[in-house]
């Protein structure tokens, strides 16, 4: 992998000849790093059959299925695309009695797919905003609160979830989120797929709508990966579904929860890494692009929020901004915990495997009820709390 340059590689470049300017107000880039973003721009931005200028202010671009940007990564010039997994889920998982969430785009024509539009200030503020922390890594103004489950000699295959959906109170220099992680290997060939919620007004430019998002890498984000389709790499197959779109309508404290159902699981017939939401087949990642969870499988999943606290030590609500507290209409949550075995079954969770992560205990906290039988629950946690000073 390391012989390849991947579209949204960042290398901060320094030449004290050359001319800095500042875009966005906020961050400084050079006149080379400039050209890269513009010749980004041109891959990504292709040539529309369609716009839709949703409600929330976002454009979305119908793109030909094939002329997509997941097909311009280097490893999938000839790739074989797929439009279904060949491999149906085994197990069971039962209808929680939430509400469900309604987020999409308005549909576009039969063989294109929606692509949102990207902006050079969006690559920018990508540049700044991966994923790369482990949830037990105790990095600086980075929190987690949930459960780390690590296999016992046989990797995972998929991991799946019940989560839901709230808005935390997020000042414009923090981030919240509720994901579901994959990962395998370490340091450079630290592979990882993230999927779920957040509010992150620092990467969407001061916007705190709650938004479904997806990110991958294959080398802990140090060269590799993005959030969403601001790469080539994940393959869109719906032509209703995309990451990144905001949620509607919401929780709300005390009444109607709103859950999403988020799966990601590999097809081992087609070496794929779907991912699947409310039973959409969204799209997926090849084993081209996440070559060790596709070879050895995931080694640890985590279930549970992350969030991203500001210089002067306060951290932002998580959650729904509440503590655990068993009641599943205050406080946030995962059910129907489970994880896909090789041959795609689903399994519930073994309670001794799992790792309590709490960070900044002052402010947040989790809970892990294990296997509950009310509500269909299954395997549960609470997560969560109010902010403040760590």
């Amino acid at each position: 992998m390391k012989n390849y340059t991947f579209f949204l590689v960042f290398v901060a470049m320094v030449f004290d000849h050359l001319e800095i300017f500042e875009v966005d107000g906020r961050q400084s880039i050079s006149i080379e790093e400039d050209l890269e973003f513009e010749r980004q721009l041109k891959i990504l931005n292709k040539p529309p059959l369609k716009t839709i200028h949703s409600s929330w202010g976002d454009i979305y671009d119908c793109i030909d299925f094939y002329e997509q940007p997941a097909f311009d990564h280097p490893l999938l010039k000839h790739h074989k695309f797929q439009m279904k997994p060949n491999l149906e889920m085994k197990g069971g998982r039962s209808e929680s009695g939430t509400s469900i969430f309604r987020t999409q785009v308005e549909s576009c024509p039969q063989g294109t797919v929606p692509i949102r539009r990207t902006r050079k200030e969006d690559l920018i503020r990508a540049k700044y905003s991966s994923l790369s922390i482990e949830p037990m890594s105790g990095a600086k103004n980075e929190y987690f609160a949930g459960i780390v489950y690590q296999h016992d000699g046989e990797a995972f295959h998929g991991a799946t979830a019940n989560i839901s959906v709230w808005k935390p109170n997020v000042n414009l220099d923090e981030y919240s989120m509720a994901e579901i992680s994959l990962r395998s290997g370490w340091d450079r060939q630290y592979n990882r797929i993230h999927v779920g919620w957040m509010v992150n007004p620092l990467f969407y430019e001061n916007d705190t709508n709650v938004r479904q998002f997806i990110y991958w890498t294959v080398d802990n984000g140090n060269h590799t990966g993005c959030y969403n389709t601001l790469c080539p790499g994940f393959v869109q197959v719906d032509p209703r579904f995309t990451p990144d779109t905001p949620f509607d309508p919401i929780s709300v404290y005390g009444g109607a929860v709103v859950e999403m159902q988020s799966h990601v699981y590999f097809d081992s017939s087609e070496k794929r890494w779907w991912y699947v939401i409310q039973g959409i087949k969204v799209g997926y990642w090849p084993a081209e692009v996440l070559p060790r969870l596709s070879d050895v499988g995931v080694e640890r999943i985590y279930w549970g929020g992350h969030s991203k606290g500001n210089e002067d030590g306060r951290v932002p609500e998580m959650g729904s901004g509440q503590f655990p507290n068993e009641k599943f209409n205050q406080a946030a949550y995962f059910t129907q915990m489970q994880y896909n075995d090789a041959s795609g079954t689903l399994l519930d969770l073994n309670y001794k495997r799992t790792i309590d992560v709490i960070g900044c205990k002052e402010q947040y906290d989790m809970d892990y009820y294990g296997f509950l039988e009310d509500g269909g629950r299954r395997h549960s946690l609470q997560y969560g709390g109010p902010g403040g000073k760590c």
